[in-house]
């Protein structure tokens, strides 16, 4: 995969979502890797889905995000004193129970993005997302060597996976209807 596939494809993909292996994540979100090297991923988001707050963190890669469909609001965070507070959770890759927690003070930075808009990531940038439901992004991965991931909440209690799972019938006809409302 070279480039960002056309509307008219996503449509298509939508139409059959059933017969593709998406994966949930507990943050409203259902992906379906598009290639073997982990670089392409195709994402509907449904925020009624999201347990909680969206959670403020970062990744192991730099990504670009095309909106495909919908709208959605990308915040970006940085520390600051006169900030609010947070808990921040650190970890190492794929070890969350060895996570460690202090304090941090964050500031905010949010735009809105619509169809066609691209905003790119860096892997170390904070950051949290707000959709409009059945929203689809396309989003490119750039993998970096990162020694440790980070997740912000509110407060100690709010800490949950970042961990896929396979979607279920149900939610992939759900995710796939919500998102064939914006074409």
């Amino acid at each position: 995969m070279s480039e960002t596939p056309s509307k008219a494809l996503v449509l298509t993909m939508l139409q059959h979502a059933e017969g593709f292996p998406w994966r949930m994540l507990d943050i409203g979100l259902m992906g379906l890797r598009l290639d073997d090297r982990r670089e392409y991923r195709l994402h509907i988001w449904d925020p009624s889905c999201c347990l909680g707050e969206p959670p403020i963190h970062d990744h192991p890669y730099d990504f670009t995000s095309t909106i495909i469909a919908g709208e959605m609001t990308n915040v970006r965070y940085e520390e600051d004193p006169a900030g609010d507070e947070y808990v921040r959770f650190r970890y190492p890759l794929g070890a969350e129970e060895n996570r460690r927690s202090d304090g941090v003070r964050l500031s905010s930075t949010a735009i809105t993005f619509t169809e066609g808009s691209q905003y790119r990531q860096l892997s170390g940038e904070l950051h949290a997302s707000w959709q409009q439901p059945g929203t689809v992004t396309l989003i490119r991965c750039s993998w970096i060597a990162v020694p440790e991931l980070t997740v912000c909440f509110q407060d100690a209690g709010s800490w949950r996976s970042g961990q896929g799972r396979d979607a279920t019938r149900d939610e992939m006809k759900s995710f796939a209807a919500k998102a064939l409302e914006w074409f």
